[in-house]
């Protein structure tokens, strides 16, 4: 059944969007609605001149709870190498879109990849999408993640049992890795064709991504730009404002105040900003003027940029600032600590009715408010002390 999905995740504004539930979903009773989350929906069965309603979870296997990655608390994968890059060949730029669109064209010459899914704009409207992509043509036709929100993994179904795709790379944000992650992780049988398919997952930085009503509330309403103006946008590494690019080559700036009550709720509760989930993050952050931070956290994530130099797609410099990297990483601790405090005041309104949870809001009281003993010290009460 969904019910942890309900209690632990949508009920508490925690969905991040990426979808990964509703493609997963084996009954297909999962779907999007205008809610901030996947809605259950209801179906009824006609016996006889009465309706009944089905209850389509009832003897599910609960893909949903094996993929979503809001049910699972993330240490960061180990970074293998961090560089700074910038794109070749035909464009020659250091935004982290076109170096996104560097690796995966090398990666779909090299026949590493039948193709990708990306967060994209629709060029007419702005309207964000999930994109597949199975050429290169397609792949660099697109304009990449803008900070808008699509939920990314409803393309999945359609490149992996329509378009027969077997090696997909899949560029969004931090959390649609973490969802990726959690699936690999899974046991479970029936998964295995998302398993084998998805060869790279990739990340831009991000620390929030917005609703798509903000075109039209702060752009079009407020600033007088026309969708059809608008080339691309742009968020600046501190977050501090989003500019958008229009096709004339003026550019049109957007201060965080004005778009930050259009982030999602869900993005409030994640902790990932540098993508530490990801095979491969890429982010403006830390990099020198006119290239990006790239980020490789695993094999496929190095094989792939090995590919992408080797090709003149891709050239890369050690040059980083490695401590804009660790502030931004201690800004994750401080928020996920702050959602602790937040799960606790929950857990303690839980344990007034609930003993079960009693007991663990005094472990997470315990774990939050004690101090930290120094190595080799012994601590004053081993067992027995509930942190009062």
């Amino acid at each position: 059944m969904v019910k942890r999905l309900e209690t632990e995740v949508w009920d508490l504004d925690n969905c991040s969007g990426c979808g990964m539930c509703v493609a997963a979903c084996s009954k297909q009773v999962l779907a999007w609605g205008e809610e901030t989350h996947p809605v259950r929906q209801m179906r009824t069965k006609n016996l006889g001149l009465s309706k009944t309603t089905l209850d389509s979870c009832t003897f599910c296997r609960k893909f949903c709870e094996e993929v979503c990655p809001r049910l699972e608390h993330w240490l960061p994968i180990e970074a293998q190498s961090i560089q700074s890059a910038h794109a070749r060949g035909p464009v020659f730029s250091g935004a982290p879109n076109d170096i996104a669109r560097a690796v995966i064209s090398a990666g779909r010459s090299a026949g590493l990849l039948d193709g990708m899914i990306m967060l994209d704009l629709d060029r007419w409207n702005l309207e964000p999408v999930a994109r597949i992509g199975s050429t290169v043509e397609q792949i660099v036709d697109t304009i990449g993640p803008q900070y808008l929100w699509a939920p990314i993994f409803d393309a999945l179904n359609e490149a992996v049992f329509e378009q027969k795709m077997e090696n997909i790379a899949v560029i969004g944000t931090p959390c649609s890795a973490q969802a990726i992650r959690k699936l690999r992780s899974s046991t479970n049988e029936l998964l295995k064709p998302y398993q084998k398919a998805i060869r790279l997952s990739v990340a831009v930085f991000c620390t929030g991504i917005y609703r798509p009503e903000m075109i039209d509330e702060v752009l079009v309403k407020r600033m007088n730009v026309s969708r059809d103006q608008v080339r691309r946008l742009e968020i600046s590494p501190d977050r501090q404002w989003l500019q958008a690019t229009l096709w004339d080559g003026s550019v049109r700036t957007i201060q965080r105040q004005q778009a930050e009550s259009f982030t999602r709720p869900g993005c409030g509760k994640c902790d990932d900003y540098l993508g530490e989930s990801a095979d491969l993050a890429i982010g403006t952050l830390g990099a020198p003027a006119g290239t990006s931070t790239l980020i490789v956290r695993s094999q496929a994530g190095a094989v792939f940029t090995r590919n992408a130099v080797q090709m003149g797609l891709l050239e890369t410099s050690p040059e980083v600032d490695v401590q804009a990297l660790e502030a931004a990483a201690s800004e994750k601790d401080r928020r996920e600590r702050a959602q602790a405090f937040k799960d606790l005041e929950i857990l303690m309104l839980d344990g007034l009715v609930d003993p079960k949870k009693r007991a663990d809001a005094i472990q997470q009281f315990i774990r939050l408010y004690r101090t930290p003993v120094r190595p080799g010290a012994v601590e004053a009460f081993p067992r027995g002390c509930t942190g009062c």
